[in-house]
């Protein structure tokens, strides 16, 4: 176990519902490129809802309720571990809408608590909490949905920077 392993204190949430507004991809996202890139699925699903966030900033801003954060949600279907595919969401949150634009999609995630935590790019701490934390006889929590968002605020500064900071959150349910 790692230093950032042995002194995790996750802090679990109050019950939350999300509702996102953005692009949506299904597939291997790291068939044709490594994790981490911003040349596989994921790094080109952020570059098309970039570029529709551009074509419809007039839209996006109002709607948009944390003008400084971005997410990213992975959702595991009931067949992931057969096809190794899953779904890749990237939007804004949002706490209404009246109107979305037609390539773009409306996510509403499910009223549950989270544990949260921050990461860097240099850190691996993600692993240990899905691989050892979660499944603990310590830890009072369990998964309660089969995703993970991602929340990229104003520490973000890229992948390549290794301080870049990455907010986590996993759906949890008391055991």
């Amino acid at each position: 176990m790692d230093e950032i392993s042995q002194d995790f204190t996750p802090k679990i949430t109050d019950p939350l519902q999300f509702r996102l507004l953005g692009c949506e991809f299904y597939g291997d996202p790291f068939l044709n490129s490594e994790e981490w890139s911003y040349e596989n699925e994921i790094g080109k699903l952020w570059q098309r809802f970039g570029q529709l966030s551009q074509k419809y900033k007039f839209i996006l801003e109002k709607l948009n309720s944390k003008p400084h954060f971005a997410f990213e949600i992975h959702i595991e279907p009931s067949e992931y571990a057969k096809t190794r595919r899953y779904y890749v969401f990237v939007g804004i949150e949002i706490d209404y809408f009246d109107e979305i634009p037609l390539e773009m999609v409306v996510k509403q995630l499910p009223l549950t608590q989270y544990v949260e935590f921050t990461t860097t790019m240099a850190e691996r701490k993600t692993e240990y909490v899905f691989q050892d934390w979660l499944v603990s006889e310590k830890s009072d929590y369990c998964q309660s949905y089969p995703y993970v968002i991602q929340q990229y605020g104003p520490m973000y500064k890229g992948l390549e920077d290794p301080a870049s900071e990455i907010e986590w959150m996993i759906p949890v349910k008391k055991r």
